[in-house]
């Protein structure tokens, strides 16, 4: 969407984080912030009242929990490799659009241990959902009795890497394609959980 069909608050928040993610939270200014929206200092002010409100509201926003439950909740068809394949793409699709608040919770991690909770609250909820997925596949006898939680979390730390390694060094670290990374990387999950 256009910057100028965007609300004031969206167009604020669009454009603090992309500061945010160019120069860190720390050396970025409301100044600078309503500047890029077009907007004056007192406006988002009124808005967010702090540059760390701002960015608390960026995170509530841009959150991909809902996106993401919605999707289980009616895309599944409980075949493992299918499933994991779709849940694989939708998380790296969702954590590519939210790309700005991962790093900035990345750069900011020591001097704001609040956001990484925030964060760290979204990435608990994923695999709550992912962890009911696999014990519904072990009720049913479509996946080996495990752990539930651990592997959803081996699972989302496995897309993470691939996530995390592209976002800040693109094709230095990981060289793969995305299609590719996400095929092998079920495949063998697949193989490791097959009852």
């Amino acid at each position: 969407m256009p910057k100028n069909k965007l609300s004031t608050s969206d167009r604020i928040l669009q454009s603090a984080l992309q500061l945010m993610k160019e120069k860190g939270f720390q050396l970025v200014t409301i100044k600078e912030i309503a500047e890029a929206a077009h907007v004056s200092e007192m406006t988002v002010f009124r808005h967010f009242e702090t540059k760390k409100g701002v960015l608390e509201a960026a995170i509530e926003r841009n959150t991909v929990v809902p996106g993401f439950k919605q999707t289980l909740d009616k895309d599944l068809v409980f075949d493992l490799e299918k499933d994991l394949l779709q849940i694989a793409h939708l998380y790296l699709d969702l954590m590519k659009r939210y790309e700005s608040i991962c790093l900035i919770a990345v750069q900011e991690r020591a001097s704001m241990p609040e956001l990484v909770d925030l964060v760290s609250d979204n990435t608990e909820q994923l695999k709550g959902y992912i962890t009911a997925y696999f014990n519904t596949m072990q009720e049913e006898g479509k996946m080996k009795q495990t752990d539930s939680y651990t592997q959803a979390s081996i699972f989302l730390a496995t897309l993470f890497s691939y996530f995390i390694s592209t976002a800040l060094w693109k094709e230095k670290f990981i060289t793969v394609a995305k299609e590719k990374f996400i095929k092998n990387s079920v495949q063998t999950f697949c193989y490791g959980l097959q009852p």
